[in-house]
């Protein structure tokens, strides 16, 4: 679930190597400060360190980061213990490459996502379970809560003692349903029941309590899809859970499929013709949630007051001919300019006068 990057002296990464062809190793060159790093390493879908390296390795000057207080430098050694850098970068109000640059300065291990385990892992793992706490585990093997708790039902190793906090961090809600960081921004406006944990006066992450995640996805079930949640992962299953499974696995609910080219025209073409999200959700079979997100990614208005209803349009076409744009202004209440457009955008052309 989690994997941990090791920085050594030389600067090597240890684990998975993104292998740059010689045309990516050319275009980080030629692009070099003028094309952000992060911007890259989506471009190239690798780390921000393997593009880093790349320019380093062709003496690139590396960008640096803004000046650390020596209390920030023990706070980042003491969150490497037990969090994913992503929520360090967050609690510290800092971006992702900065939690990396400095870490790779200082030789700091930072955990991320996959990394394998080996079978000595494996081995120490099954001997601490039960008989040391989570948190010491954690720091042992420099892997999150979460994690090991994954790896604890995929092992058979037993339930978590019960001395153990149950507490989610929002990456390990996203990696056990396997959602955007988006969608929990979404969620919490549907209510879902984050709280801050405070790491220093001015540093904190966000948790969630087991109990209240299970009864934030039994109240939301149309909001995400349990073929994505391993069985058992958040604890023996209750009922509504297992009969959601089932009905997942059966119907395959159109609401979680990928938005299709053709899928996402469609919806901006009828949006663009006056059509509310619901009447665009029946009309190509998703929920009206997945439209209102689509379209408000896409930028379009949430409240929608200037697009054209399907009445209007149609009477633009009947009468643009036989009307002035003042006749047709104060019918619709639109301005004449607004009138204008709409029959140009159309494809029409307005007779200069009226017969």
């Amino acid at each position: 679930m989690f994997c941990v990057i090791i920085f050594s002296q030389s600067g090597d990464l240890m684990g998975n190597k993104k292998i740059f062809t010689n045309e990516e190793k050319q275009y980080i060159i030629d692009n070099w400060e003028k094309e952000t790093i992060h911007s890259m390493k989506k471009k190239f879908n690798c780390t921000w360190y393997a593009v880093a390296k790349v320019a380093e390795e062709n003496n690139l000057p590396l960008p640096t980061s803004n000046e650390w207080t020596e209390d920030e430098i023990n706070l980042l050694k003491e969150l490497s213990e037990t969090l994913h850098y992503k929520e360090i970068a967050k609690a510290m109000n800092k971006t992702e490459n900065a939690i990396y640059l400095k870490a790779r300065r200082l030789n700091i291990t930072l955990i991320q996502d996959r990394r394998k385990w080996t079978e000595e892992e494996e081995e120490q793992f099954s001997e601490l379970w039960g008989n040391v706490s989570v948190d010491n585990i954690c720091k042992k093997l420099k892997r999150t809560y979460f994690s090991l708790k994954v790896k604890a039902i995929r092992m058979n190793l037993g339930p978590m003692m019960e001395n153990n906090y149950e507490k989610l961090t929002v990456s390990d809600i996203c990696d056990a349903l396997n959602v955007s960081r988006d969608r929990i921004t979404t969620w919490r406006k549907y209510g879902l029941k984050l709280k801050p944990k405070k790491l220093t006066s001015k540093c904190c992450y966000y948790v969630i309590s087991l109990d209240d995640l299970l009864l934030f996805l039994e109240q939301n079930q149309n909001e995400w899809d349990s073929r994505n949640l391993e069985e058992n992962l958040l604890g023996i299953e209750p009922e509504w859970l297992k009969e959601k499974r089932k009905r997942d696995l059966e119907e395959n609910p159109s609401w979680y499929r990928k938005w299709t080219d053709e899928e996402i025209k469609r919806a901006c073409h009828l949006f663009e013709r006056g059509k509310s999200y619901n009447e665009i959700a029946l009309t190509i079979e998703r929920s009206e949630n997945s439209v209102a997100t689509l379209l408000r990614n896409l930028g379009y208005s949430y409240t929608m007051p200037h697009f054209w209803s399907e009445e209007e349009l149609s009477y633009l076409i009947e009468n643009y001919q036989n009307m002035t744009y003042k006749e047709m202004s104060n019918k619709l209440g639109r301005t004449e300019k607004a009138i204008a457009y709409k029959i140009s955008e159309l494809g029409y052309q307005k007779k200069k006068t009226k017969k």
